[in-house]
């Protein structure tokens, strides 16, 4: 990594957590380079052109900040026998080798892309683009929590999507943190409304983590909501927040 490259991401210490940020636009094919065979496999079977896009960006900038953090070359980064690209199954990926110690999560939505990567707590993420139909009710049913739909329900109606993109995410990222993904229904788990701090309030059935629960909420601009949780350790400080558009470009 040249020394440009080398001073646009920060060390990353225990008790820490990076997002990096990409749009869907820093897709090109040159990064295909930078993936394994089997992420080139996932690539190739996506149907539409913007999920191959999304899923590149997201993978080549995984790979470009862990071999930083790892002091490898980004095409070395190895995975462990299955992991890789399935993070859009709910499924967890995890490096391997000299990165074996980095925690990852991915999420990607519209024209926006995160990468989370923490040492020592597991972590997650989630981005939603925050659409009409995410007020519609036989969705807010199926997600949301009775006293959470009630809580939604008092918000103002032009906040509602809004409000409920904010459960969403809180609720998506505590399951990429967990590993659980798609297995735990999200009425299984009640978190703070949006125009509350981000908390985990309640987890029903078994499975409930015995570690500390840690949500954040992120800055990813008009139109979407995004949330980051640990599992594990406590972070000493929020997440820092990152471009990872330049990183991509030095590899175009």
């Amino acid at each position: 990594m040249d020394t440009a490259r080398h001073k646009a991401i920060p060390p990353l210490a225990p008790g820490r957590c990076q997002v990096w940020w990409a749009p869907t636009s820093a897709a090109d094919p040159r990064l295909l380079a930078l993936l394994d065979p089997h992420e080139r496999d996932r690539h190739d079977g996506f149907l539409r052109e913007a999920d191959r896009a999304r899923f590149l960006v997201a993978h080549a900038l995984a790979r470009i900040v862990a071999a930083e953090h790892a002091a490898t070359g980004p095409e070395l980064i190895r995975y462990w026998p299955g992991a890789a690209g399935r993070q859009g199954a709910g499924a967890k990926p995890r490096f391997a080798d000299a990165a074996a110690d980095l925690e990852l999560s991915i999420s990607h939505s519209g024209e926006h892309t995160a990468v989370a990567l923490s040492r020592a707590a597991a972590v997650g993420v989630d981005v939603e683009r925050i659409g009409p139909q995410a007020a519609e009710a036989s969705l807010v049913e199926s997600v949301l929590a009775a006293a959470e739909q009630l809580e939604l329900g008092a918000l103002p109606e032009s906040a509602r999507a809004w409000g409920f993109c904010r459960y969403w995410t809180r609720k998506e990222a505590i399951l990429k943190a967990t590993g659980d993904g798609l297995s735990v229904s999200l009425r299984r788990i009640s978190v703070t409304g949006a125009t509350r701090p981000p908390a985990l309030l309640h987890w029903s059935g078994p499975g409930r983590p015995t570690e500390p629960v840690d949500l954040y909420d992120l800055d990813v601009g008009p139109g979407y909501t995004a949330s980051l949780a640990t599992v594990g350790v406590s972070l000493e400080r929020p997440p820092s927040e990152h471009d990872g558009e330049p990183l991509l470009g030095g590899w175009r």
